[in-house]
């Protein structure tokens, strides 16, 4: 009688054994985590891509249980993948440890491949500059949207903050067209009123004159 072998992937391992596994209260949260990261250890052994759910598991049970210096320390010394669904995890975890929120940047930053999710992470935090340098650091100035940057400006209700990233995108204008309007296709004609209502429109043609 020919045998049948059993598969057990790791949804089934997550699903029936690890969630009961890490609910259950009477064992210690260091041996839970020690058993989370030996399994996820003869994965990466194996070439096995470790899917981002048991990192979250081990995550999760480390900050239940406030091991946050632990925490620091797998995702340092990279016990724990980069990924992007781990990075968001760490953003919403922020409000119960803010070094959280670095750590998350400094992951997607790692990844190369999420800089639309770095901008969004810097605007959310209104950290509209530092979202500028960034831009500029991976060369995406010209395709950036200037009304994505405009409306978090204005939404922050500094008008020094929406005179810079202003200034900074009609500058960008007058190198890509030698005119500083914003062509009709970024619908940014709000955000010129706005900036005419506040720092008067013959501050809109600075630009203008010096570049005739």
């Amino acid at each position: 009688m020919r045998t049948r072998n059993t598969i057990i992937d790791q949804s089934d391992m997550y699903t029936h054994v690890f969630t009961c596994f890490v609910d259950n209260k009477d064992i210690n949260y260091k041996f839970k985590i020690a058993v989370l990261v030996e399994y996820i250890r003869s994965l990466s052994q194996n070439h096995i891509p470790v899917q981002h759910y048991l990192y979250e598991l081990v995550i999760n049970t480390l900050v239940h249980n406030k091991a946050f210096y632990q925490l620091h320390q797998f995702l340092q010394y990279h016990v724990l993948s980069d990924s992007k669904p781990l990075a968001c995890l760490l953003l919403s975890l922020e409000s119960c440890y803010p070094p959280a929120y670095q750590l998350a940047l400094d992951m997607l930053k790692r990844l190369s491949t999420a800089n639309e999710e770095i901008i969004e992470v810097l605007l959310s935090k209104q950290q509209l500059l530092t979202a500028l340098r960034f831009v500029r650091s991976i060369g995406a100035v010209d395709n950036v949207s200037a009304r994505k940057f405009l409306d978090a400006a204005r939404s922050m209700g500094d008008t020094m903050i929406f005179y810079t990233v202003f200034k900074f995108f009609e500058q960008r204008n007058i190198r890509l067209r030698n005119d500083p309007s914003f062509p009709k296709g970024e619908h940014c004609e709000k955000f010129v009123k706005h900036f005419e209502s506040v720092f008067g429109p013959e501050t809109i043609n600075i630009s203008t004159k010096s570049t005739s």
